[in-house]
């Protein structure tokens, strides 16, 4: 009785967990369909319209470390709560917006606060699996984990493209309501045991970390509608980088860290978390570009978007899931990591040449190329980084890891976004339309981020290969 009690409990958790992942992995989709029909019927320009995944993600970036100080200091499941009432009811005002001047602020606002809750969740989720499950049990139960948030992922665009068509770009915002309802229930009948452990909490840190990163990659995006031989337009990004060097050593100089950035000294570590960052970015950008390619300069309806974008979506999870294959198949991350980031970037380069004709079938290819190759990299980058630490700083690696890799998402947007709001024309700039001219800029970007990932990762193969071939040189060279 005993023994079913507690396999009961853990399924709870994951169930939990499950749908508050899900539901952060949701919104990067589902909303990606909406975006059009909502800048047309509030009268957003393409700036803003961007700018409504771009602040989510920042949000969430920003505050995945506050997010662990917080779950030290006021307990697991306390933090989890709190996340997950505030990414709903953000949630729900963002589909209230009004057709007025306040629009925009008000969206913009309403996505930085879910960004937080979303924030508050992500690192508990991990965390309260990991201590619910033991060592045998804890691979097989974050797989799962994954898997679920997966597959909320691959419904988003079919879920937000069949409520948009149907009921109106403002559902897609309540969607969160029923599963973050089931989230906090399943949550309540977990009993999860809390043991806060009283860590003061620092503001110091986040009041500098916080403003650091927006200002650096706002910075990034607003430099796309300033001139690029105005110098004030790069001035706010030069300014972002010092505040970042300035929040970094702080962070580094004190006792109780909010993200442990010491991690990044191993080797490893910081590599497996660079490929997660330049992985991130370029995933968000199609996404979001190739959305509002299909939608703006195809001009598809909404289901027919949604539908449209099945091979990416679809072949991002079969990736995901092949990446375990073949982990296990090789033993090594690098089997996943190079075919992965090559089989991306060949798709990406494919992709963005086929765009110019406007013909759906021509793109399909490479859509599935880049989404499966974007799909292997992740999950074995997750295996060598955790293998990279100590035991006892996993909990700690976990929460940069995901901050980074949050970051590297807001990054990659800002990037595309200041470059196709570049190449966009003023006139469709104020209608919320991204040009069929300016959109490939985007991809382009993309492109540049997989390229980054692969030389990186073929850089360090041959590293590691190259420092193994003078060890063992090195034991055959003495007297034998």
């Amino acid at each position: 009785m005993a023994v079913a009690a507690g396999a009961a409990r853990k399924r709870r958790v994951l169930a939990a967990m499950g749908c508050a992942g899900g539901m952060v992995m949701l919104d990067q989709t589902v909303v990606a369909v909406a975006l059009d029909p909502m800048a047309r019927s509030l009268g957003l320009t393409a700036f803003v319209m961007h700018g409504v995944v771009l602040v989510y993600v920042l949000a969430l970036s920003a505050f995945a470390p506050v997010g662990g100080m917080a779950a030290r200091r006021f307990g697991l499941m306390n933090t989890f709560r709190l996340g997950v009432v505030l990414f709903t009811a953000a949630s729900g005002a963002c589909g209230l917006a009004p057709a007025t001047a306040l629009a925009g602020p008000l969206l913009l606002l309403m996505r930085a606060l879910q960004g937080v809750g979303a924030g508050l969740m992500l690192p508990v989720a991990t965390t309260v699996i990991t201590d619910v499950y033991g060592e045998r049990e804890r691979g097989r139960a974050l797989a799962a984990y994954a898997g679920l948030a997966q597959v909320f992922f691959a419904l988003g665009p079919v879920v937000g493209a069949v409520l948009t068509q149907y009921l109106g770009w403002r559902s897609v915002f309540p969607v969160n309501l029923p599963v973050a309802a089931a989230a906090l229930w399943l949550a309540a009948r977990a009993r999860v045991a809390e043991h806060p452990d009283g860590t003061p909490l620092t503001a110091a840190q986040p009041l500098v970390v916080i403003p650091s990163v927006a200002l650096f990659v706002l910075g990034l995006y607003q430099c796309g509608v300033g001139s690029p031989t105005d110098p004030r337009t790069f001035a706010v990004p030069a300014a972002g980088v010092l505040a970042l060097a300035l929040a970094v050593r702080l962070v580094l100089r004190s006792p109780r860290p909010l993200v442990d950035l010491r991690l990044l000294r191993i080797g490893p570590y910081a590599v497996a978390t660079a490929l997660t960052f330049l992985v991130q970015a370029p995933q968000l950008i199609v996404m979001v570009h190739g959305t509002l390619f299909l939608r703006q300069a195809m001009q598809l309806p909404a289901l027919a978007t949604g539908l449209a974008l099945l091979p990416l979506v679809g072949s991002l999870t079969a990736g995901t899931y092949l990446s375990g294959h073949l982990v296990d198949r090789f033993r090594s991350a690098r089997v996943p990591v190079l075919f992965g980031l090559a089989t991306a970037t060949v798709g990406a380069v494919f992709w963005t040449a086929a765009l110019p004709s406007r013909e759906y079938l021509w793109q399909v290819p490479g859509m599935a190329l880049a989404g499966i190759g974007m799909g292997m990299p992740v999950p074995a980058l997750s295996a060598e980084l955790m293998r990279a630490v100590p035991e006892g700083k996993r909990v700690d690696a976990s929460v940069l890891r995901q901050t980074l890799r949050q970051l590297g998402g807001a990054v990659g947007l800002a990037v595309a976004g200041a470059l196709v709001l570049a190449a966009n024309d003023d006139s469709a700039d104020g209608a919320g339309v991204i040009t069929a001219t300016a959109a490939p800029v985007a991809f382009v970007a993309a492109s540049g981020f997989l390229c980054a990932a692969l030389l990186l990762a073929a850089f360090e193969l041959r590293v590691r290969v190259h420092g193994r071939f003078e060890a063992v040189n090195s034991g055959h060279s003495g007297p034998g």
